[in-house]
């Protein structure tokens, strides 16, 4: 049954991500699915507020998603087998020693195989993850899309919620910047991949 379930998530965040590429119909059905949840907190609050919330729930519910999903300390084994690997090829190369090279190229196989086991523990979550944070990127996407609301920001002042920011929309800039800072603050805190 968990492996059902663990399936289902994992193929409907790969659809969502599919689907928001090719589809705008799709990104405004998703929008507007999740829209009676988040709308009343729009109206509550500043939009600045609403997207800190809601970068804080995201940072929450990945960094418990990676919590469960990764198993970390095999992912720290098979990144400094990787990083010895390369080191030591890097090595045989410089110095031209083809009896090394001969002996690295055996273990490449298992070394693409760790590689590919790594790539798979990093990816996975992130479709789980895709999940909640997809609607509420379409949802934010909307609001911003259909809204007038400015926000004073350092050194620029008044801006609309979706003027850019270096290359992004001020609202996605604030949205990563919160997320990122605060998951830094949950990992630390739970002790998650360290």
């Amino acid at each position: 049954m968990k492996n059902l379930i663990s399936r289902f998530f994992l193929a409907l965040g790969i659809v969502f991500m599919v689907g928001i590429m090719f589809s705008h119909e799709f990104r405004n059905e998703l929008a507007n699915a999740i829209s009676p949840v988040l709308d009343p907190l729009s109206q509550a609050l500043p939009f600045h507020i609403v997207v800190l919330i809601l970068a804080t729930f995201t940072a929450l519910y990945s960094s418990v998603i990676q919590r469960y999903t990764v198993n970390f300390q095999r992912l720290k084994q098979i990144q400094k087998k990787v990083m010895e690997f390369q080191k030591e090829y890097m090595e045989a190369v410089k110095q031209q020693n083809q009896y090394k090279l001969k002996q690295l190229e055996e273990k490449r196989d298992e070394m693409q195989k760790m590689q590919s086991e790594m790539m798979s523990m990093q990816f996975k979550p992130m479709f789980y993850i895709g999940v909640v944070t997809i609607p509420i990127f379409m949802w934010l996407w909307l609001k911003v899309k259909d809204n007038l609301t400015e926000v004073v920001v350092p050194f620029t002042g008044k801006i609309h919620v979706g003027d850019p920011i270096l290359v992004v929309p001020w609202w996605l800039f604030w949205y990563i910047l919160c997320s990122i800072t605060i998951t830094q603050i949950i990992k630390k805190v739970f002790r998650i991949g360290i």
